[in-house]
């Protein structure tokens, strides 16, 4: 089977370095290595440390940083990723071979595509069931999940605090669908990437804990600001399953890198986890400040809804302004990339990350403001 080509990510990673401004990528500024060693002693440790293999399915310590974040979960019930692609890939891959009777993946819409295109190149048929907009707000549509769910689903698949909206589905929400899938013995796997960069006060729920048969996945890329570790997880029920998604992870990248996960450990501590998550949320309120201001001076053209978590908004362009066109033709004439709504399935949108330096995403969106006045 020829794979069906990940085109948000393909139009990113031949972009994203060629333009003068990416404002495509959805998490915030990331931090620098110095930043997770404030001692002497720690960065000779990093200095002193051999390039070895490391545990494959990711060290005890890390896995032990993790499940502290999950009450009542253990290190076993967790399995440490290369990027929450990875975690993600693994997911996706284990739930389509060991359900070979139930094929379909009902999956949301708007959403990361990565989990909904694996299943489809795997062979499987993605139902989608919609966050809709009502009453100016991103509301998912539960019955219409209900109606999407049977026998023949494996999972349901969710991303909360979502991408590209920055909506947060309530507790409320969260134990509907569990229950949903409940009914026909499907899972829930809840891609929680952003968890942690609210602009609200209170952390996003989880579905931790609402199901035995819930799958998370999530890593230091977004709320974390540490990408460039490759460091992501998947939190499991039990370790039945951790320990099947290593025989997966066998197969793939063996295991993740030796410095990102001693560095991994360091910044899922308690001490430096808070200094982060902190970080984080300063740099989503007040830059949305930025973008708020610079909506309302465009109201004529854009507009959009305030997301409660994540440093992405996703954009409704005015009728008549194709959104694939409006990127490209920002990319060419003024060098600055944002991600097309085609991406997501919601053509019309587009999505644009605001958790860069305040300069540089001031300048972008003078850039896209030049863009935007065209189409007066």
């Amino acid at each position: 089977m020829k794979l069906e080509r990940f085109k948000l990510e393909r139009l990113q990673s031949e972009q994203e370095h060629n333009v003068e401004y990416n404002l495509s990528e959805s998490g915030v500024e990331p931090m620098h290595i110095r930043d997770l060693l404030p001692t002497q002693e720690l960065k000779d440790q990093l200095l002193d440390m051999q390039l070895s293999y490391s545990q494959t399915n990711g060290t005890v310590a890390l896995r032990e940083a993790i499940s502290h974040h999950y009450p009542g979960t253990t290190a076993e019930q967790i399995s440490a990723t290369t990027g929450g692609a990875e975690a993600n890939f693994l997911v996706t891959w284990w739930l389509r071979k060991e359900n070979p009777d139930r094929d379909e993946l009902v999956f949301m819409i708007p959403n990361y595509m990565q989990i909904g295109g694996i299943w489809k190149n795997l062979g499987g048929k993605v139902i989608p069931f919609k966050l809709e907009m009502k009453d100016g707000k991103w509301v998912p549509d539960l019955e219409g999940l209900r109606a999407a769910v049977s026998k023949k689903t494996a999972a349901i698949a969710i991303c909360t605090p979502n991408n590209p909206t920055g909506k947060i589905l309530s507790e409320d929400d969260l134990k509907t669908i569990v229950s949903i899938a409940g009914e026909q013995g499907a899972w829930v796997v809840s891609d929680e990437i952003y968890r942690g960069a609210e602009i609200q006060e209170n952390k996003a729920p989880s579905v931790h804990g609402l199901s035995d048969k819930v799958l998370i996945t999530t890593s230091l890329s977004k709320a974390y600001g540490l990408p460039g570790l490759r460091i992501g997880w998947v939190v499991c029920p039990s370790p039945k399953e951790a320990l099947e998604l290593w025989t997966y992870s066998d197969y793939t990248t063996i295991s993740p890198a030796t410095a990102s996960d001693w560095l991994a450990t360091l910044a899922l501590s308690p001490g430096i986890q808070g200094k982060i998550e902190k970080r984080t949320r300063s740099v989503v309120r007040e830059n949305w400040t930025i973008m708020e201001k610079w909506i309302a001076s465009h109201s004529d053209l854009i507009s959009g809804v305030p997301p409660e978590a994540a440093a992405i908004c996703f954009i409704k362009l005015k009728d008549g302004i194709d959104s694939f066109d409006f990127t490209m033709r920002l990319m060419k004439e003024k060098s600055v990339l944002i991600s097309p709504g085609d991406h997501f399935e919601m053509p019309g949108y587009v999505r644009i990350g605001f958790g860069s330096e305040k300069k540089y995403l001031e300048s972008a969106l003078e850039l896209i403001g030049e863009i935007l006045n065209t189409y007066r």
